[in-house]
């Protein structure tokens, strides 16, 4: 068998692979462990390419230029026409600033780097990833990342007489190293890290060293035991598809389960097409299947994630599945008339010059929709230009607040204005920072100054924290701590309002659709680590916000807690409609059913809040967005949210006067 001849069992099993992330893109529930076939793609990638440079680089016929000139034309065909088409759409689909989004997604694609550009966007607040139509490529930029550096360290091993199979060894303890690290301190990133993700591609170089050792793509072990290849080929793919359904989201990262998934696609790859199990995936339609899975990997996901826009997060099962068919057919299209025909002209240099200049003007078109800021006078768009402001965050620090803090440790959300009279803290979550631009506002009227200390995701309910490991754990404490210490001792601070999400610490899930696939790690205590087992979470949540006010009242402060508002469970675009909906629907309210049994165990906690603390004082906001069978989430055309569950500007200046009125500084009812 011949080192570099064609294995269509590898066609095959990239089927699996992107048939896969298809069917879990599709729906999460029918195959939880979808989205490991990025993980398999990454193996086949660093086997195929590594066998290649292996060749090359011993027959000195390598030459970096024609390397990556083979990459453009690969890469860049099917992957230009896609970003043209997501572009052209979402001009006519997005809001501005998803838009500008989408057009700084499509230049950090071009150029590769698009997965460092989503870790930085990565975290509580970030809009949900059905809303990004180019997420997806934040994978094809990790395996270039690998493609620019990995033939240079085969020259320098090369070069310098290097154990190739020690330097690809110690390659992957390091970069599995870095997985591990990345979970125990920065979750958010570890997903799209690549120095995380390329262990998975070196597993696949290193089996490409040993095949290349061998002369041969099938094992050592197929050859001297023929019934062993038929063994571990079967065991491996039976392996391979029973983790797709047994792997969840929810599962550590990388934890055994993916490692089993990595090895055990290695091993199949490792026994060669005439094993049984390899046999089974050159099948003539998984073999076809395999041949479009590059283009059919760049247009399913636009493709559906533009539904799920235009439909508000909640098209049909029978769209999604059309969808899904649309993808495939312009698959095979993009490979028959694109990439085939490219593919048989043969490397030239004006091929690559024009393929280098479409995607050069590409990203000049790009940047320019950043810096256009998404074309906001889009005739399209002008019926929603006034609501469409409302959706787009005030700032999260200011200059003036950061000055309390030389050291650097300020909360994430830092705002103050006015520091020289009386002062109202608002203190929390990222619900508290949209609740400032009112308080701050209406307060300055009165001749009061207004501080916002918040952190995302981490309450400051004192003795507990949120985080979803070790080091979140320590982190949330320690700001807990810096933002209770700094309002405790700013004598101009005279009240305190408390303001943060509630189920969503107590259950760890999300709600609605806009959040339908959010899960985070529950609120649990801190301070007793030996004995948190005996604390639910609802016990911890009443535990943590019992010691916050008596902390705060200690210090001669007047406490208020600003009762969470309705979650909408839809994002505010819903409201106003999409120019490109299909159904029209604009419905932005949610069941008062439903909204009351979300909020029973919370609502019933800060009951027994009260009990233990008389002196605060409760703000309930439900009056203003409650009447009858529902609750709005839009009033005389104005937006009360900024997304599926925290207020916008104008829902923070209707709710000030509620904030005011609980510590007697303005008696003007609200209306």
């Amino acid at each position: 068998m011949s080192l570099l001849t064609y294995r269509s069992d590898i066609d095959g099993l990239r089927a699996i692979a992107v048939l896969s992330v298809l069917i879990y893109h599709l729906n999460p529930t029918l195959l939880p462990g979808g989205f490991l076939g990025v993980d398999i793609f990454f193996v086949i990638s660093g086997y195929l390419i590594s066998l290649i440079l292996f060749k090359e680089i011993a027959t000195h016929s390598f030459h970096v230029c024609s390397f990556y000139a083979r990459r453009i034309r690969r890469l860049f065909p099917a992957l230009a026409l896609v970003i043209v088409f997501t572009l052209i759409f979402g001009f006519y689909a997005l809001f501005p600033a998803e838009y500008k989004q989408l057009a700084k997604h499509a230049s950090a694609s071009i150029v590769f780097l698009f997965n460092l550009v989503v870790m930085n966007e990565a975290g509580y607040f970030d809009i949900v990833s059905e809303a990004k139509p180019l997420l997806h490529l934040w994978s094809l930029s990790v395996e270039e990342q690998f493609y620019l550096i990995w033939p240079l360290f085969l020259l320098l091993c090369h070069r310098f007489r290097i154990s190739i199979s020690i330097f690809i060894s110690t390659s992957i303890v390091f970069s599995f190293g870095c997985s591990l690290y990345l979970a125990q301190h920065d979750i958010d990133i570890l997903f799209f890290h690549p120095l995380a993700r390329f262990w998975e591609l070196m597993f696949g170089a290193l089996l490409a060293y040993w095949h290349y050792n061998q002369k041969s793509n099938a094992s050592e072990w197929r050859l001297a035991l023929p019934w062993a290849h038929q063994l571990i080929s079967t065991f491996s793919l039976l392996t391979i598809i029973i983790s797709l359904f047994l792997i969840d989201g929810n599962m550590p990262h990388p934890g055994p389960g993916g490692v089993v998934l990595i090895v055990a696609t290695t091993l199949f790859i490792g026994c060669g097409e005439k094993s049984f199990g390899n046999r089974l995936l050159s099948a003539r339609l998984l073999v076809w299947i395999g041949l479009i899975s590059y283009p059919l990997y760049l247009w399913h996901w636009p493709i559906l994630s533009y539904i799920r826009i235009m439909e508000g997060g909640t098209p049909s099962v029978a769209v999604l599945w059309v969808a899904a068919a649309l993808s495939i057919i312009l698959a095979g299209l993009t490979y028959s008339v694109i990439e085939r025909p490219i593919r048989a002209c043969g490397q030239s240099g004006l091929q690559i010059v024009c393929l280098v200049s479409i995607m050069g003007v590409l990203l000049i078109i790009s940047q320019g929709l950043v810096i256009s800021n998404g074309l906001p006078n889009r005739s399209s768009l002008q019926y929603a230009k006034d609501a469409e402001t409302q959706m787009i965050r005030e700032p999260q620090q200011d200059q003036s607040c950061l000055a309390l803090f030389p050291d650097g440790n300020a909360p994430i959300y830092c705002r103050m204005n006015k520091a020289d009279g009386p002062m109202i803290a608002v203190i929390g979550d990222s619900h508290a920072h949209v609740l400032y631009p009112g308080v701050a506002e209406l307060g300055s009227k009165s001749g009061l100054g207004a501080l916002l200390l918040a952190n995302s995701g981490c309450p400051p309910f004192l003795g507990t924290t949120t985080g979803r490991n070790a080091s979140e754990d320590a982190q949330c404490v320690d700001s807990i701590e810096t933002i209770l210490s700094t309002v405790v001792n700013i004598s101009q601070v005279k009240w305190v309002v408390i303001a943060s999400r509630g189920p969503i610490y107590i259950t760890g899930k999300g709600f609605g659709v806009a959040e339908k696939d959010v899960s985070i790690q529950p609120i649990k205590v801190y301070e007793y680590q030996e004995e948190r087992r005996k604390f639910a979470p609802e016990q911890a949540f009443m535990y943590g916000l019992v010691n916050t006010v008596r902390r705060l009242q200690s210090g001669a402060k007047h406490v208020s807690y600003f009762l969470e508002v309705p979650e909408l469970g839809v994002t505010p675009s819903n409201c106003i409609g999409r120019p490109l909906a299909i159904s029209k629907d604009t419905r932005c309210e949610v069941a008062y059913s439903e909204y009351s049994a979300r909020m029973l165990q919370y609502r019933s906690i800060i009951k027994a809040v009260k009990l233990q603390s008389p002196q605060l004082n409760i703000i309930d906001p439900e009056p203003i967005f409650c009447s009858g069978a529902t609750c709005i989430g839009i009033l005389d055309r104005f937006l009360l949210y900024a997304d599926d569950d925290h207020l916008s500007v104008n829902g923070s200046k209707i709710v000030a006067p509620l904030i005011l009125q609980s510590f007697n500084l303005q008696s003007k009812p609200v209306q």
